[in-house]
């Protein structure tokens, strides 16, 4: 009797074997998937059909209710993840707006979490006072910095403003070759260069524009209200930075939770790692583009030019754009001086030399006893990761492309690492 029932299954109408009941089940998964598989078209079609109407939270909900009796298969489990991935990217993006205090409150937190584990380890300090404390020096810092340099460095955009508005009305009709060619030849171009290309080439961009000139700047003042409005919302900035740095412990477990893996050391391992680029490469870049932008702002006082706290913050905020900052700055450097002073090869090579110096001084210098010995990305591959990055995500592009590279070759490296222990 025990052999009957080890080797066949009874049901009430017939007996079969392990074996016939084996192939039955694979028949019916082998159903299953053509199931799948027409249900899965029959529904990009009735999407496609409906697409004006069709909204991301129907379309995540009709996902759900369709895949989720076939989550023992794990092609239907990598569906419903895939798709709830895309749901959070988009339901992130349409908040975008919103968002930003929240993220620029848990960038804070981040940078500053070591500094609450500092005094909550050695001091004994509890976390929600070490983090009040933090904050309220924070912005009292903020604060004080803004009483002090902020109706200055407004007072000069202002005047910026004006004088550039003034500079285009006054000669966006009087521009023509004669001015140009007597501009460019004091300053000490050949004549010769000048006839051939410059005037030829160069004067009817210039014109244009000059035409477009009035317009943007008509632009760039009217959008000021906007750029107030949404200042004024960073006031959630401190209270987010607060509870982040409060509840940051118990963020990590759930940060961990979302990077499932077989071998837990080696995934700390991978979290340190990565928390050491990214923490190591923000923390002691905005720390660099602080000092540039002090030691510029100096530079430029003692050489006489205008809009020099102005200009300091333009090279703070610019080096944290390797390569193209430097560029930028320069350029904007060399555009104050222009609509500014006499013009002089002195004056105009001055300009540039004082930011290659603070260039030579950041790579040689402050940089690596601030940052680092770095986070190991080529210069040419640095390049490339800017000219994509920026492509693709503008601005913010810019800024994280650096570290992102880091993080992505960190993961290369990880993957290398694991295909090589496979082979031995």
């Amino acid at each position: 009797m025990a052999e009957t029932t080890e080797s066949t299954i009874i049901s009430p109408l017939t007996t079969i074997s392990v074996e016939e009941a084996a192939d039955a089940k694979r028949f019916m998964q082998r159903f299953d998937g053509v199931a799948l598989a027409v249900g899965s078209i029959a529904l990009l079609a009735l999407a496609w059909t409906v697409q004006p109407i069709l909204n991301p939270f129907v379309a995540a909900f009709v996902l759900y209710v369709i895949l989720a009796p076939f989550r023992e298969y794990r092609a239907a489990r990598k569906l419903m993840t895939a798709g709830f991935v895309l749901f959070g990217l988009w339901f992130v993006i349409t908040l975008s707006g919103l968002l930003v205090p929240f993220i620029i409150g848990a960038v804070l937190a981040y940078l500053f979490n070591p500094l609450v584990n500092l005094l909550e380890e050695k001091q004994r300090v509890s976390r929600t006072w070490s983090s009040l404390a933090i904050v309220v020096l924070f912005c009292g810092i903020l604060f004080a910095l803004g009483w002090i340099f902020l109706p200055g460095l407004v007072d000069q955009t202002k005047a910026f403003i004006e004088r550039i508005s003034v500079f285009v009305k006054l000669n966006a009709n009087s521009l023509d070759q004669w001015h140009l060619r007597k501009l460019l030849v004091s300053l000490g171009l050949p004549v010769a260069f000048v006839d051939q290309f410059v005037i030829k080439q160069a004067t009817p961009e210039i014109r244009k524009i000059l035409s477009v000139g009035p317009s943007l700047v008509v632009q760039v003042i009217t959008s000021l209200p906007r750029i107030l409005e949404r200042t004024l919302n960073l006031i959630i900035v401190p209270v987010a930075m607060f509870y982040f740095m409060k509840d940051w412990p118990k963020l990590l477990p759930l940060i961990n939770g979302l990077f499932p893996s077989k071998d837990p050391a080696r995934r700390m391992q991978i979290v340190t790692d990565v928390d050491r680029v990214v923490y190591g490469y923000v923390r002691g870049q905005a720390t660099v583009a602080v000092i540039i932008g002090i030691l510029g702002a100096i530079a430029y006082t003692i050489l006489g030019i205008p809009y020099s706290g102005l200009l300091g913050v333009i090279l703070a905020v610019s080096d944290l754009i390797p390569i193209v900052g430097m560029i930028f700055s320069a350029f904007i450097v060399e555009l104050v001086i222009f609509l500014t002073m006499e013009l002089n090869v002195g004056v105009i090579v001055s300009g540039v030399l004082v930011i290659a110096g603070l260039h030579l001084l950041e790579v040689y210098i402050i940089g690596p006893r601030i940052i680092g010995p770095g986070i190991g990305v080529p210069p040419i591959l640095m390049i490339l990761a800017l000219l994509v990055f920026g492509f693709f995500f503008g601005f913010v592009g810019l800024l994280i492309a650096v570290p992102m590279t880091g993080v992505i070759l960190l993961f290369l490296n990880e993957y290398r690492k694991a295909n090589a222990e496979k082979t031995i």
